[in-house]
């Protein structure tokens, strides 16, 4: 879990809010509005939205309404391709719904937000989510990246930590994931310099050095070649989200 709000939604415009994250949103009127795909979608109080990572879409609100949104991460094995997902709000969602808000914070109310995620994913079109299964050796490096992204890694060492040559890890590496070690451990770094981005006040000087670039130059042009995006424009992104600008928590 990334970040749970839920607050007065006065403002949402924005071109592309596309994020290497998943979110879920919960309207209590209508009058906010998505386009995605060459669609508008109306988001209906009656549903829950879900948007998976790294779809883009715009945002429009064409009168006030309350939002919850939760920003949250899966497993790096599961997957999923870009989309925007109308879910029905059951019974069951709405009263973790409130339980999630009565708590007060994301930290006192986690389980009721976990809860209410995972009802919402349990409605997505059977084949939505796909569980990739990974070489034992690959897994090894993925898992050795995903605890600790920001530090230093090199071919040399990941190679070593699968026991492999690194020519030969390379290989099966793309072949189970689509990239090289090396490019995975980037867009992983970026990723996570996103949620720094878009959930704290942090620096970005820092944020850069946090996810393992040696200075902001070279973390500005990895992030705007792989984001499209400066980091210094994505985090202005996040004050047209809310009017809290996703710091708050009612």
């Amino acid at each position: 879990m990334l970040h749970c709000v839920t607050a007065r939604l006065e403002k949402w415009a924005s071109p592309n809010l596309a994020a290497p994250y998943w979110r879920l949103y919960l309207m209590s009127g209508s009058g906010a509005v998505v386009r995605w795909g060459g669609r508008t979608l109306d988001l209906r109080s009656e549903s829950a939205w879900l948007i998976a990572p790294d779809t883009p879409f715009g945002t429009a609100l064409r009168q006030s309404v309350t939002q919850c949104y939760v920003h949250f991460t899966l497993a790096p094995g599961v997957m999923s391709p870009p989309g925007v997902h109308a879910v029905p709000l059951t019974p069951v969602m709405r009263r973790w719904h409130q339980r999630a808000v009565a708590a007060g914070t994301p930290e006192s109310g986690g389980i009721a937000w976990q809860v209410l995620v995972l009802h919402a994913l349990d409605a997505l079109p059977a084949g939505t989510l796909s569980e990739r299964q990974t070489d034992p050796r690959v897994q090894r490096v993925l898992t050795h990246i995903e605890r600790e992204p920001g530090a230093v890694h090199t071919l040399g060492k990941l190679a070593a930590l699968a026991d492999m040559h690194e020519r030969a890890l390379i290989r099966l590496f793309r072949k189970e994931t689509g990239d090289t070690p090396m490019a995975f451990l980037r867009a992983r770094r970026i990723a996570l310099a996103c949620d720094l981005l878009h959930h704290s006040d942090r620096k970005i000087d820092d944020i850069a050095a946090a996810v393992g670039f040696c200075d902001r130059y070279h973390f500005t042009k990895t992030f705007r070649r792989m984001r499209e995006i400066t980091p210094a424009a994505f985090r202005t992104l996040r004050k047209d989200t809310s009017p809290a600008h996703e710091h708050q928590q009612r």
